[in-house]
């Protein structure tokens, strides 16, 4: 167990040395009620977005300062506290001005070992391209969950508006249905899954 922590916490610390910028929140589905992870459980999800980065990444795309990644926690399966949820983006694909932005869903898991190996403590569950240049952007420090659902706040192109500056604001949920499919809703009307990337 100590080392698959001291491990974690290794790629933690080589994501912040790398210049990643990250938050972390405890927050809950219920008002009033506070979620906190653990130390271990942080280092773990920085490995898991750490991950991330690299396989939606080009090799050449970074993380945007201007709205760090944000890694927000709370119950959205079974009676899981602490699952996760990751926001995160990338710009710079292929050296041009083209960005993305990423949400990803991570189970908490129940530690046990099996032949000798440990099962890390988060399981992706789905993840899917939330945003892009000419399309939308989010705010990550707006995240607020209810019920299981990430709220979050943004803008969107307008008929009229430059490739790189939507000017609709919109609000946005986010939940993970029993096909384990991301869907997204409008005014709490389903607006229809939006597909893996």
């Amino acid at each position: 167990m100590m080392k698959h922590f001291l491990s974690s916490l290794l790629f933690s610390l080589t994501l912040v040395a790398a210049g990643v910028a990250t938050t972390a929140q405890a927050a809950s589905p219920q008002a009033g009620a506070a979620v906190t992870a653990s130390a271990a459980q942080q280092a773990a999800m920085q490995f898991e977005l750490t991950r991330l980065i690299a396989q939606f990444g080009d090799g050449i795309a970074e993380t945007h300062s201007e709205n760090p990644a944000r890694i927000v926690y709370g119950n959205f399966f079974d009676d899981h506290k602490n699952d996760a949820v990751v926001l995160f983006n990338l710009e710079g694909y292929g050296g041009a001005n083209h960005h993305a932005e990423f949400i990803a869903f991570f189970t908490e898991l129940e530690q046990f070992e099996v032949a000798g190996k440990r099962n890390r403590p988060y399981l992706l569950v789905a993840v899917t391209k939330l945003g892009e240049r000419g399309w939308r952007s989010f705010d990550f420090n707006s995240a607020s969950i209810k019920q299981g659902t990430v709220t979050l706040k943004g803008k969107e192109m307008a008929s009229r508006d430059a490739m790189c500056c939507p000017s609709l604001t919109i609000t946005r949920s986010f939940s993970v249905d029993e096909f384990d499919r991301i869907v997204e809703s409008k005014d709490g009307k389903l607006k229809g899954r939006i597909t893996r990337p």
